[in-house]
């Protein structure tokens, strides 16, 4: 395998590894963006692909426009963006990446993971049917490649992104039936998101406003129960809940779907800051287990940064300004930047962050998971979809002794496929601290091996030198 150093490697091409980046070149640090996708952008900028032609930009939305205003002064910038890259191992100085069948080192003087995040995955009945996705997943489609997912779409979860896609798939000509949100907001709480960031309301009216005048119902307080059909979604049942979100017995019906879209939020990417080894610590509202870091994004490791969603799911506009902040702080620590010019470009990104984060806390109490949420499974319920465990299996392990995620692995091989736990580790964490009458946060995360995504064997054995 070749190795190549740079002074600074980031590690993800979204809204916090840009912004990093740019920060960073202005003050003269040779930086690297690496990044899986195709374009960068990340999930919430995500471009089409190069090849295709937009005779109309504007009905992309806002967030397109966002984005290509940032990749625009990072393309002016000429930061180095390679794409299509993955990311197989990594310590705190060496990330070890693949591109199709070659594999090299990149070694680097700090390190910057801005790595996101990724739909939660909340089993129930049926999930497991053709045509039940993740939000995510469906926009990612739409956004790449202007497919659409089905006709007749029901969205079920909680959260902003429901409110998005729900509008990009009317315009996009499906039929949006509803779109059923968790959380009811109380007065108080609605009186506590008005006074947040005008652009962050401005985003949130329009999305409802538009639900409206495309008629699309947006239900509070109802959720998804069951997937139902034979080799493909058919109907959906959905029903009430109460404040804890457990189902409300009686207030059941069924609406005919070709399409479910799941979205309960999203999950932080910490695969390579756990295989670092920086510590993680569990916060509910923040997505799970996320990396401990400093005011600056600094983690537990010296000269390794986090940003975005990866360090905590909190929105683009958060992550832009985590970004800076990783950036400046990764500039100061190559000597690239004296104290006095970091406390001054860090001011005004500090003092953005902590307007934001006052806005979020209220907005991730509202769709924060509450008990109710993995409570929908029986014990026919797989929960893990590479090696078909279901919620039984996961409870037969546990009256046998088990009372920890390593001790379900040798038994039901859970975690031990494809997705490397991305799946099914949020929700055993649930699981196996609900069965052993635990809290989340004493149920420690599946470990993470090398390699943390697939690559080709061959891509191990070339040494070919990268162009």
């Amino acid at each position: 395998m070749t190795t190549r150093h740079v002074e600074l490697a980031i590690v993800g091409a979204g809204p916090a590894g840009l912004s990093a980046a740019l920060q960073a070149k202005a003050a003269g640090v040779n930086v690297v963006v690496i990044d899986e996708n195709e374009r960068p952008g990340g999930q919430i900028f995500r471009q089409p692909p190069a090849a295709f032609q937009i005779a109309d930009k504007n009905r992309l939305g806002r967030d397109f426009a966002r984005g290509r205003k940032l990749l625009d002064a990072v393309r002016e910038a000429e930061i180095c963006i390679e794409s299509g890259i993955t990311v197989w191992n990594a310590t705190s100085s060496t990330l070890s990446c693949c591109r199709t069948d070659r594999s090299w080192d990149i070694t680097s003087d700090a390190i910057l993971l801005a790595t996101g995040a990724y739909d939660r995955p909340v089993p129930l009945p049926g999930w497991t049917l053709p045509g039940v996705f993740t939000s995510g997943g469906v926009q990612t489609m739409l956004k790449s490649q202007r497919v659409l997912a089905g006709r007749r779409i029901l969205l079920a979860g909680t959260g902003p992104l429901n409110l998005v896609l729900a509008n990009q798939l009317a315009e996009a000509g499906a039929t949006v039936v509803a779109v059923l949100e968790l959380a009811r907001p109380r007065l108080h709480e609605l009186a506590a998101l008005a006074l947040g960031p005008w652009e962050l309301l401005s985003d949130g009216i329009g999305y409802v406003t538009n639900l409206v005048r495309r008629n699309i119902p947006l239900m509070r307080g109802w959720t998804l129960i069951e997937a139902r059909g034979s080799d493909h979604v058919e109907s959906a049942v959905i029903g009430r809940v109460d404040r804890d979100w457990r189902s409300i017995k009686g207030t059941e019906r069924v609406i005919e779907v070709d399409t479910i879209c799941l979205g309960y939020g999203l999950v932080p990417s910490t695969e390579l800051s756990r295989l670092i080894g920086c510590d993680h610590r569990y916060d509910a509202q923040l997505g799970g287990w996320v990396p401990t870091h400093d005011d600056y994004m600094e983690s537990s490791i010296p000269s390794v940064f986090v940003a975005g969603d990866g360090s905590g799911v909190a929105g683009s506009l958060v992550a832009i300004e985590e970004g800076r902040i990783a950036g400046l702080r990764a500039a100061w620590r190559l000597r690239k930047i004296d104290d006095v010019a970091f406390r001054r470009l860090t001011a005004a990104p500090l003092k953005r962050l902590r307007q934001l984060n006052r806005f979020r806390a209220v907005l991730d109490g509202l769709s924060a998971p509450r008990a109710g949420l993995f409570e929908r499974m029986t014990d026919d319920t797989v929960i893990c979809r590479c090696e078909e465990a279901s919620l039984g299996d996961c409870r037969q392990a546990v009256e046998r002794g088990a009372v920890s995620l390593t001790e379900l692995k040798p038994g039901l091989r859970v975690g031990m496929g494809m997705c490397q736990a991305r799946i099914c580790g949020p929700t055993l964490v649930e699981v196996v601290a609900r069965l052993t009458g635990r809290t989340p946060s004493s149920i420690m995360p599946f470990t993470p091996r090398p390699p943390v995504k697939p690559i080709p064997l061959a891509a191990l054995l070339k040494q070919e030198p990268v162009e």
